[in-house]
């Protein structure tokens, strides 16, 4: 890994288009953390892989080809941190980066565990993206309802998988992912301690090799 990113590294991204604007204002809160009130539209997660950084997402709206897969991927895929976070700058957007707390970071016993579950489990296995897992995540009522459907770890959309994963890896209690939009889900994380800002990303960086 390079000194830009650690194992289990969040990247809140926001959108500058209309999709991210409106995710991001739709789930916006002015009881949230003050660099979270307006929350991200969408939301990664770091792993080491054969000794460098990948940003690992679950997504349909990426035009890179997946550099695990070696095809465009609808669903969990994974990049070089650089491209996507370029993609985000040259369109206007930024991404902010949350580390785990000291005492929450990942033992290199973990971090090998966080690679397998990522590379080989839910993008070997070709898993898809839930669109409708997305949409009802940014219900501010419904999704606390038993209406809220049950989790299929075979269909994730962004939160929703690293979600999944802090919670394997018991860096956020058991309950159902679907229910955690990027928002909710990060300033759940920067309440509890877990998580804290590390830095933002607005393109004019120069990234460590």
């Amino acid at each position: 890994m390079n000194d830009d990113f650690q194992p289990l590294d969040l990247a809140a991204c926001y959108g500058a288009d209309w999709t991210g604007r409106l995710i991001s204002y739709g789930t916006a809160s002015l009881l949230a953390p003050r660099r979270l009130r307006i929350g991200p539209s969408h939301i990664a997660l770091i792993c080491a892989h054969h000794g460098g950084p990948v940003w690992v997402e679950s997504t349909t709206l990426c035009s890179h080809p997946c550099v695990i897969m070696g095809h465009h991927v609808s669903g969990v895929q994974a990049h070089l941190p650089e491209a996507r976070i370029d993609d985000y700058a040259q369109s206007g957007g930024h991404v902010d980066l949350y580390r785990l707390s000291p005492i929450d970071r990942l033992s290199p016993t973990e971090s090998e565990l966080l690679t397998r579950i990522l590379i080989r489990h839910f993008i070997g296995r070709q898993v898809t993206y839930d669109m409708g897992g997305a949409l009802l995540s940014g219900t501010r009522l419904f999704k606390r309802t038993r209406l809220l459907p049950n989790a299929d770890l075979n269909e994730l959309f962004c939160s929703e998988l690293v979600a999944a994963v802090l919670m394997r890896l018991s860096r956020l209690n058991r309950t159902n992912p679907t229910r955690y939009n990027p928002a909710c889900l990060l300033r759940q994380l920067v309440r509890e301690g877990s998580y804290q800002f590390e830095r933002e990303f607005t393109g004019k960086e120069v990234l460590a090799t």
